[in-house]
């Protein structure tokens, strides 16, 4: 690894969450080198979506607002949004969204706070984490959940090893324990030294392999801005 070489940020999220997340970073930290790398794919997941009865649309991510939009016209139902992004996704296909500006924690604390009656229906991806349906029944609301999309692992790209293989620092966020594994996976060996990765939260670091896992930045809070925060305390000044 050259110390004089400029850090890279590898991105291996979705193409289009890569995308937004980069935007963010070069808003934020300017024109800073991104390489975009998916190592998974969205899925809608085609099937019926039974609305029958559901006063209320729940969701954790701004993929199931645009797999969602992509079954159904359906706008006139309200949204509980896991943070602001996923919010704004929900208004931008015209549902009345509120959001929990945070995890989901967050939102289950807003929702048993709110007291929302009659059916729940949450819609996530194939592979979940947060117990959102089952904490809510328990706060007493009645949610159910169905899955609309799945994030499928893909080869990784020609430029993942390419990004890999930097002279310079490289800096990977990761902001779930499956994409953390995925991307253990990818590396296809002993990781680099100039490797960093930036973790969403301390369950996506314990993913990591034994380095990664020990020397992984982890963010504040489980958002974007505070990922962004981390990856700058690793850019030089």
């Amino acid at each position: 690894m050259s110390d004089n070489a400029a850090p890279l940020i590898l991105l291996t999220r979705p193409k289009a969450a890569s995308d937004r997340f980069a935007a963010n970073l070069r808003e934020t930290l300017g024109q800073v080198r991104v390489v975009t790398a998916p190592l998974m794919a969205i899925q809608t997941i085609e099937g019926p979506l039974d609305l029958d009865g559901v006063t209320g649309l729940i969701f954790t991510s701004a993929n199931g607002v645009e797999s969602f939009a992509s079954l159904t016209d359906a706008r006139d139902l309200p949204a509980w949004c896991v943070g602001d992004r996923t919010a704004a996704a929900a208004r931008d296909i015209g549902l009345r969204a509120m959001s929990a500006q945070g995890d989901a924690d967050a939102l289950v604390e807003m929702m048993a706070l709110a007291r929302p009656t009659g059916r729940l229906l949450h819609l996530h991806g194939a592979h979940t984490r947060g117990d959102v349906v089952e904490r809510l029944c328990k706060a007493g609301l009645r949610a159910e959940g169905q899955a609309v999309y799945d994030q499928v692992t893909v080869p990784p790209p020609p430029t993942f090893a390419k990004a890999i293989g930097h002279p310079g620092p490289v800096i990977a966020p990761l902001f779930s324990p499956r994409s953390a594994r995925i991307f253990a996976q990818a590396l296809d060996g002993p990781p680099p030294a100039g490797l960093r990765v930036v973790a969403l939260s301390p369950a996506v670091a314990r993913a990591l392999p034994g380095a990664l896992a020990k020397a992984a930045v982890i963010a504040d809070t489980p958002d974007a801005v505070s990922m962004i925060r981390a990856i700058q305390t690793l850019m030089p000044a």
